[in-house]
């Protein structure tokens, strides 16, 4: 069960009759697949004829690789293509061959991939 975030809002007025009930959604966090990183386990990935993830794991794979960018790019990039985001890439590569029985020359298409989730 996802937990959330409930936060009171007071108006400035100062009265408690009109109080909202704010819900926060909160970070996703993959917990899954950091836990069973962390036991040294490594979740397989499988490939269609067209070279597109498919299931099992596709789909896991690529909400991973939207964790990675919203934590490791600055939400400030505008270009995916800046040489100053090398150093972010290289780790998103690191991080998903941690958790992820990935072939390099699958890295071209993960890179890719986080292009798109920035």
């Amino acid at each position: 069960m996802r937990e959330m975030e409930v936060t009171k809002t007071i108006p400035a007025s100062g009265s408690r009759n009109n109080v909202e009930n704010e819900i926060k959604r909160g970070l996703t966090v993959m917990k899954s697949i950091i836990r069973a990183r962390d036991k040294g386990e490594k979740f397989e990935v499988h490939w269609s004829a067209e070279d597109q993830l498919i299931e099992p794991n596709g789909s896991m794979l690529a909400s991973y690789i939207g964790f990675l960018v919203r934590q490791l790019i600055p939400i400030t990039c505008d270009n995916w293509r800046s040489p100053e985001l090398k150093v972010g890439k290289e780790k998103i590569w690191s991080e998903i061959q941690r958790s992820f029985h990935i072939d390099e020359s699958r890295q071209k298409y993960c890179i890719q991939l986080a292009g798109k989730r920035l």
